[in-house]
């Protein structure tokens, strides 16, 4: 198998894969980078900038993600994790035309948990415009493993981050509270395995 065709076999499986495989995967049949268009909720500003399927960018790229995904408490800045930004590229591929306006990315403040995913510049919060959110959490989740993927409706957003090496997890935050592996998860989990075996049992 060519690594193009390796490429469409991952983004086809309804099974997920990890992060890292899943752009290694892609980055051989794209002979350019994806565009990712964004807007800050925040500073209210936008951006355009281009990723490549494994998260790679080029220097100049990589300062401007720095200063777009800084935390807005500290202003301080930290690039985000490459699979991190594989996921954010495949999302503006996989929403052409869309743009991902994002919530919030690096986070150092006083008060962010040790244990943020977002201390470590390992995830962003998002939403895009005229798509549902639980058609972006679904297709995260279905898509890839060693990843968090939560669902926050009342705030309006997605959280993805990765976690390489680490069992993956799904959430959904109401009512000031998370809830971990809720039911939306597992429902989407199996119907990406039922579709895998039924897929399997064709001649």
């Amino acid at each position: 198998m060519t690594t193009a065709m390796a490429g469409w076999t991952a983004a086809s499986a309804p099974m997920p894969v990890p992060a890292q495989a899943f752009a290694a995967a892609f980055a051989g049949h794209a002979s350019a980078p994806v565009q990712v268009d964004l807007f800050d909720e925040n500073d209210f500003q936008r951006a355009r900038i281009a990723i490549w399927r494994d998260g790679a960018v080029d220097e100049h790229t990589a300062e401007v993600i720095k200063r777009l995904f800084r935390c807005r408490r500290t202003h301080r800045e930290a690039m985000i994790h490459r699979w991190t930004l594989a996921m954010l590229a495949d999302v503006a591929d996989h929403y052409p035309g869309k743009t991902i306006e994002y919530v919030s990315a690096f986070r150092i403040g006083n008060g962010e948990s040790r244990t943020s995913p977002h201390r470590d510049a390992r995830a962003i919060d998002f939403r895009i415009r005229g798509v549902q959110l639980r058609t972006i959490r679904d297709y995260l989740w279905r898509s890839y493993a060693e990843v968090g993927v939560g669902w926050y409706p009342e705030h309006q957003y997605i959280h993805i981050d990765a976690r390489p090496t680490m069992t993956d997890m799904s959430w959904t935050f109401v009512r000031g509270r998370e809830r971990y592996h809720p039911q939306w998860s597992a429902d989407v989990r199996r119907a990406a395995s039922e579709e895998q075996t039924a897929h399997a049992r064709r001649p």
